[in-house]
């Protein structure tokens, strides 16, 4: 855990009080210069990528009447490194296992490539920042403007995931007197608390779902709580990593996105997503979402929408397939609820309107409200499941626990 290391919490001290005291042009170098530290400190083997991205991705974005080549070009350099270096085994395995099942002879090997520290992160603010740039969206800004966005390190490998015409004003703006201080410090302290104190302490409860031969032997208590305990888990190591992230920001003066609003206390799944790792669904919601046409051309294309930008989102958290089939799932459960409201509770308020007003409506909405709560923390929980494990393992532990 990086921002668990004594090195990291040296290094926020010293680099977030040299950069309160330095003039307003010389901040934006200076924060690129901590982050490309922090980064070779941490994974020196991608210096070199990194770097080749930053420069191609800009200069082919910023070059002057730059085309729709331009943008596509530096799109597929960005999207072609994620591919390459995360989803480039799984590529090669599943194609050998198809192989091996059609009889087609011996295939290649496939290299396993190691994977860049927070290849994941940058390349969905890379993607943020060209897509922006084609649709005229950002702020003008120069070379070092675009060095700090990338290389803030207390965003580049975990916590929200951020949008440059939200960052760069405040790199000249940012003062971070003694209340934002104190406010960034606690929240230092809650998200270490968080990650050390709890998820770390449940991890232990866990463990029945790690093997096939535990999950065989377990009995249907074993596995909830173990179910229970991973839900617990990740909550508070994604939450945790986020409020150390945002309270390290916040010791330089700089605000960036909050990601979890206890979103184990909402009424549906869709509320859920909407308090979950905020910036990502907010993320997959602009770039993957709205692009294949959101909900604007009616229910069935809406629901599809929803399931493919799921898939994504699943992919993007794992190089396994099982990762794909978590998001699948939960890309179910978010069409389930679109074609729910629009087909059943829509009509159903518009035919009998006493369900939705008065001492009724009042009793309806409170009841439905905590059995929806229940209903999606106990299909979020059995999700981990498909989070954590294979689906083969996954199907085993249903039969046991069903």
């Amino acid at each position: 855990m990086i921002f668990g290391e004594w090195t990291y919490g040296a290094f926020l001290i010293v680099t977030a009080t040299i950069f309160r005291i330095l003039p307003t042009r010389a901040r934006p170098w200076f924060l690129a210069a901590c982050g490309l530290a922090f980064y070779a400190y941490y994974s020196p083997a991608f210096v070199w990528l990194l770097g080749i991205e930053i420069v191609v991705v800009f200069a082919l974005v910023r070059k002057e009447r730059s085309g729709v080549w331009a943008y596509v070009l530096a799109l597929t350099v960005t999207i072609g490194v994620l591919v390459l270096y995360k989803y480039g085994g799984l590529a090669g395995r599943t194609f050998q296992d198809v192989a091996g099942f059609l009889s087609l002879g011996k295939v290649p090997d496939f290299p396993t490539l190691v994977l860049p520290l927070a290849v994941s992160f940058f390349t969905f603010e890379f993607v943020h920042y060209v897509i922006d740039a084609r649709h005229g969206k950002l702020p003008e800004h120069r070379f070092e403007d675009f060095l700090a966005f990338v290389l803030f390190f207390p965003t580049m490998v975990a916590g929200p995931i951020k949008r440059f015409q939200g960052f760069q004003p405040q790199i000249a703006t940012a003062c971070a007197d003694a209340a934002s201080v104190n406010a960034g410090a606690m929240r230092i302290v809650v998200g270490l608390a968080k990650k050390i104190c709890i998820a770390d302490t449940v991890t232990p409860l866990t463990a029945t779902l790690l093997s096939n031969a535990r999950v065989a032997t377990a009995s249907p208590l074993e596995i909830g709580i173990s179910l229970l305990a991973f839900s617990v888990k990740i909550y508070m190591d994604f939450a945790g990593y986020s409020d150390i992230a945002i309270g390290s920001a916040m010791l330089f003066g700089i605000h960036v996105p909050e990601n979890f609003k206890w979103p184990y206390l909402r009424r549906n799944i869709a509320e859920f997503w909407r308090h979950w790792h905020m910036s990502l669904t907010s993320w997959i919601t602009d770039y993957v979402y709205k692009p294949l046409g959101g909900n604007r051309r009616g229910l069935l294309l809406t629901v599809v929408n929803v399931v493919v930008a799921m898939a994504v989102s699943g992919l993007w958290h794992g190089a396994q397939w099982h990762f794909l089939v978590w998001g699948l799932f939960h890309g179910a459960l978010l069409a389930g609820f679109r074609v729910w409201e629009a087909l059943a509770k829509r009509p159903l308020l518009a035919a009998i309107p006493a369900l939705g007003t008065g001492a009724v409506g009042t009793g309806l909405r409170v009841g439905g409200g905590v059995l929806g709560g229940v209903a999606t923390f106990a299909l979020v929980t059995v999700g981990w499941g498909l989070f954590v494990m294979p689906v083969d393992r996954f199907a085993l532990m249903l039969g046991r626990f069903m």
